[in-house]
């Protein structure tokens, strides 16, 4: 079964920053030149200059990750992020309009720590995605020049007592932490949870992790950065001192239960090539997965 543990994140200081809405930014694989320009112009600290690193001129091979490694540093440094206090877990709510519909949903689920596992027959670690060579080099780099998850993987796991919708209801019924709607009019809030004291907020927290670490988790989006964190896993493994339940043992994942509600199928930005004659097949064949 997955280890799936709280953490203490590593966060905006909001004093600093001002609105949180300035500072966010898309998934990284579908932000381009010009809007990463976009975002750094509606404030310096924006995320994107730490989980999109772009050459500049005169760089040296690789120079873009340790730039975003100097922005980090900085930024722990002169208190734009500052790590919280209690190791938690952070429930998350978004709600969003279907494309093309006039349907709004809203889905919940809680961001935690998850212990690295190879795949495998007895894995608790599901992938269902082939990877490529090019978008887990960029990762890996990154990743070993900050040290740190810029963003999470999504992973899906089966409630099969449904007290998980409830129980993420009950954590979003006050005052979100953070309050932020995209680009896209999605609305984006986020609550911690505590998990280190004897009240009702460790009890929640440790009721959603165990849910989630009964039964396997299915990655859902983010195959090449859990690819990625194996790798640097095993490379910091071959030097580690005598480290105790050192971080990189483990990545950054968003839980969401996969059972109490529809889930949201959208269409991929990514293309598929070289069908030929076989196109109108794929899409026939289709109809026998697909409504």
């Amino acid at each position: 079964m997955p280890d799936i543990r709280p953490f203490r994140a590593l966060r905006y200081d909001l004093s600093s920053v001002g609105d949180a809405a300035r500072v966010v930014a898309p998934p990284y694989d579908v932000i381009g030149a010009a809007q990463r320009r976009r975002l750094i112009d509606r404030h310096p600290a924006n995320v994107v200059r730490l989980d999109v690193p772009m050459d500049e001129p005169g760089d040296e091979p690789d120079d873009r990750y340790r730039r975003a490694a100097r922005t980090l540093a900085g930024w722990r440094s002169d208190g734009t992020l500052r790590k919280d206090p209690h190791p938690s877990v952070y429930v998350y709510e978004q709600t969003y309009r279907v494309p093309g519909t006039a349907v709004e949903r809203t889905q919940r689920g809680f961001f935690a720590r998850l212990r690295l596992e190879a795949f495998g027959p007895s894995s608790g670690v599901l992938p269902h995605e082939r990877t490529m060579t090019g978008p887990k080099e960029d990762r890996y780099k990154l990743l070993r020049a900050t040290g740190v998850n810029t963003s999470p993987v999504v992973g899906l796991f089966e409630d099969a007592a449904g007290t998980t919708g409830r129980r993420l209801a009950t954590a979003a019924d006050r005052l979100a932490e953070v309050d932020v709607t995209d680009d896209d009019g999605a609305v984006h809030r986020l609550w911690s949870v505590p998990a280190d004291g004897e009240d009702a907020s460790a009890d929640l927290a440790a009721a959603l992790i165990t849910a989630a670490s009964a039964g396997p988790v299915t990655i859902a989006d983010g195959h090449h950065r859990y690819e990625t964190a194996l790798r640097y896993r095993d490379e910091r493994r071959m030097t580690r001192s005598c480290e105790e339940d050192p971080a990189f043992d483990y990545l950054l994942m968003l839980f969401l239960e996969s059972t109490g509600e529809a889930l949201t199928v959208l269409p991929t930005h990514r293309l598929v090539t070289g069908l030929g004659g076989d196109a109108a097949t794929l899409v026939e064949r289709a109809a026998e997965l697909f409504e």
